[in-house]
């Protein structure tokens, strides 16, 4: 027989890359179940790239944070967050609830409370799933910045213009999703809002108070 021609010894050279490809391709317990980020530290402690610049370390260390948020989102789900963002969300606003009806000396019973949290909850479900679920985008970061700021601002509002049962039906929900869009919003964004509802409050009206 002849000497194979090159077509066919690239075809054999390609199918034994494959092979050892597919050969070390297989799922690691002791490797693959290690996040991201720790398999960083690991191999930043071990010395292995000395010569990496400090903007290298940085781009390295921001895409394991990233792999690793990715991984957590995958395994739980944006519905799993929602519920865990929910719970402290509606214990907020229960102490909301519970304080404003002690400021004017009002009984907080347990089955009328019940149900206002009971109504409050689902509401709170679906905001909290979907602003949580596209909160990294900027639409989102920009309605959140103007929910912020308009519930800052007519909380103040309220406190100061209407009767007494109207701040205990609004002054909850109205705090509780304030504190929510403030903690689900990027850091300047935040500080901007609350910078803004400070100034309506010091310049809006003379008899504001708090």
């Amino acid at each position: 027989m002849g000497k194979p021609t090159e077509e066919v010894r690239d075809r054999k050279k390609a199918s034994h890359s494959n092979i050892a490809l597919s050969s070390t391709d297989h799922y690691n317990p002791e490797l693959d179940d290690i996040p991201d980020i720790e398999k960083f530290r690991l191999v930043e402690a071990s010395g292995l790239f000395p010569n990496l610049t400090p903007a290298q370390r940085k781009k390295l260390a921001s895409s394991s944070k990233k792999s690793s948020s990715q991984d957590e989102e995958q395994q739980f789900g944006h519905g799993f967050q929602a519920i865990l963002y929910t719970i402290p969300l509606c214990s907020v606003y229960c102490v909301m609830d519970m304080l404003v009806h002690r400021q004017f000396n009002e009984n907080v019973t347990f089955w009328p409370f019940f149900n206002r949290v009971l109504k409050a909850a689902p509401i709170m479900l679906i905001l909290v799933y979907y602003t949580n679920k596209y909160a990294a985008k900027p639409l989102v970061q920009f309605l959140m910045f103007l929910g912020a700021i308009g519930c800052g601002c007519y909380l103040i509002w309220i406190i100061n213009k209407i009767s007494y049962l109207g701040v205990m039906r609004r002054c909850p929900p109205l705090a509780s999703l304030w504190i929510y869009f403030v903690v689900q919003m990027r850091l300047a964004p935040a500080v901007a809002s609350l910078v803004t509802v400070f100034i309506y409050f010091y310049f809006g009206d003379p008899n504001f108070k708090i």
